[in-house]
């Protein structure tokens, strides 16, 4: 039995890759992006919840949502709205937003250019 043991972690060792760098999918060569605020609120009374955060790239997201309890536990429905803000290629900050009715609707607006 020993034998048998000491054999299939030898085995084990054997397979295990050789020369693993555990940075070797994160370094992209693309800039170091920080979070400068990100905010979860959630009420456990009701379940609304508020989502936000900032990166120092421009780039923005804000989101609330509403629950809605149906007539048994696990039932009913959510409406989420928010909105997206993004510097383009052209250098412009953009924002975009939207909202989710609870039938599943999902109204979008275009993307428009922030002064």
């Amino acid at each position: 039995m020993q034998l048998l043991v000491f054999a299939t972690l030898v085995a084990a060792a054997a397979a295990a890759p050789q020369g693993y760098n555990a940075n070797q999918f994160v370094r992209s060569g693309l800039p170091e992006i920080r979070i400068l605020s990100q905010r979860f609120d959630q009420d456990p009374n009701t379940g609304n919840y508020e989502y936000s955060y900032e990166q120092d790239n421009g780039q923005a997201v804000a989101e609330t949502g509403q629950v809605y309890p149906g007539p048994v536990p696990e039932t009913g429905s959510l409406t989420q709205q928010g909105n997206y803000q993004f510097v383009g290629d052209d250098g412009n900050t953009y924002q975009a937003g939207g909202r989710e009715l609870p039938a599943g609707h999902l109204v979008v607006e275009d993307a428009k250019k922030i002064p």
